[in-house]
């Protein structure tokens, strides 16, 4: 499933290269398919939390689990850092060393600057949100799994609308609305960058896991909860189409629920080895890959369209020509850093060295000396 999310990312951010002015027929259709990007990003903010409940090990450490969670992320990160600055040399882009050091250190997030989190690689600044909920996941996994099974589901629920109520709650801030958005910076951080505010999808994911693991998730229909994500995405591309700009509400709310139905559905379609099209080899290895992809498309987008003439912007017809050959050279691309880079780091420091007595576990800090699941260690 995360190839098709990092598939709208794709989208979104190619149809940000698209000029209405040179193909207007097609105007309604490229706005309707912009909120492709926000509905792919909470895609993985609740998965994130769903996957790592879901496969949370007992007698884990939380230092162990910090450094497995680092060692995936942050090598690929500095590639593509890295990369980026020497895209925008070539380009000549405006870089500074405060913003590329946020950039670096991934707390570009933090503040409500636009122009800060599109530093260097723009993307990146989802990886800000993911190290947050590294760092608090041990602990907020700890505290939800006490939670008796009578509240699991009034906890997911009041996730849920929390996340819908923040559009609303950003309404009342105020500020110097940006041109043609109808938004403020600050009134866009909040609802979309701000790692706070994102750390609420995350916890969602928790608590939606830890229904599935005590068996209280119903077997629905797969192509239901597809069907649920449709019409929330409908509803978020028509409020993009007719304001032909990402609308507060649609960037999250609109979908939230019903991602929030179908992960945990698919999931359950596992456990019980029921017919998948998204077990499909060739789609999970397309799916492990997500990670490099999602890392890498943005910059070759970036230098592609950078390197066309000033006055050269295609309209739709001509941009899906150009996208699909970029979206084989992104994967390629993908597959070098994963290769590369993603993998052997994984397997050079995701785990303690060995010593000739066995394995070497770190002393742990104060405080952090407990089992990640609260469990004892035998």
């Amino acid at each position: 499933m995360r190839f098709f999310a990092a598939f709208l990312v794709f989208v979104c951010h190619a149809l940000s290269q698209f000029n209405p002015q040179a193909d207007p027929a097609s105007h309604d259709l490229a706005y309707f398919l912009l909120p492709a990007g926000p509905v792919g990003v909470s895609f993985f903010f609740v998965l994130s939390g769903f996957v790592l409940t879901y496969a949370a090990r007992p007698g884990d450490t939380v230092r162990r689990f910090w450094r497995r969670r680092v060692v995936k992320i942050y090598p690929s990160h500095v590639a593509t850092w890295s990369a980026g600055l020497v895209l925008a040399w070539v380009t000549g882009a405006v870089v500074t060393t405060s913003t590329t050091a946020a950039a670096l250190l991934l707390v570009q997030a933090w503040v409500p600057d636009m122009i800060l989190t599109a530093t260097v690689n723009p993307i990146s600044w989802t990886l800000a949100c993911e190290l947050f909920f590294y760092l608090l996941f041990p602990f907020m996994y700890r505290g939800l799994r006490r939670l008796p099974r009578r509240r699991l589901w009034p906890a997911a629920a009041i996730l849920v609308a929390l996340v819908m109520a923040v559009p609303h709650l950003a309404r009342l801030l105020p500020g110097e609305v940006v041109p043609l958005a109808g938004w403020t910076q600050t009134q866009f951080w909040l609802v979309y960058t701000a790692p706070p505010v994102r750390l609420l999808e995350f916890a969602l994911g928790i608590v939606l896991a830890l229904l599935v693991r005590e068996g209280m998730w119903p077997v629905l229909s797969v192509k239901l909860a597809a069907a649920l994500c449709v019409a929330g995405y409908a509803v978020a591309g028509v409020t993009t189409m007719v304001t032909e700009m990402p609308h507060l509400w649609a960037m999250t709310s609109a979908t939230v629920l019903p991602l929030a139905v179908l992960i945990p559905t698919a999931a359950v379609l596992d456990r019980k080895n029921l017919p998948s099209l998204a077990r499909r080899p060739r789609l999970v290895r397309l799916g492990e890959l997500s990670f490099a992809f999602y890392l890498v498309h943005h910059m070759i987008l970036t230098a592609f369209f950078a390197a066309l003439p000033d006055d050269v912007r295609p309209g739709l017809p001509a941009l899906t020509g150009l996208a699909v050959v970029l979206f084989f050279v992104c994967w390629a691309a993908a597959w070098l850093l994963h290769t590369a880079v993603e993998l052997p780091a994984m397997r050079s420091w995701s785990r303690p060295s060995a010593t000739p007595h066995g394995p070497l576990t770190p002393h742990p800090a104060p405080g952090h000396s407990e089992p990640l699941t609260g469990e004892r260690t035998p």
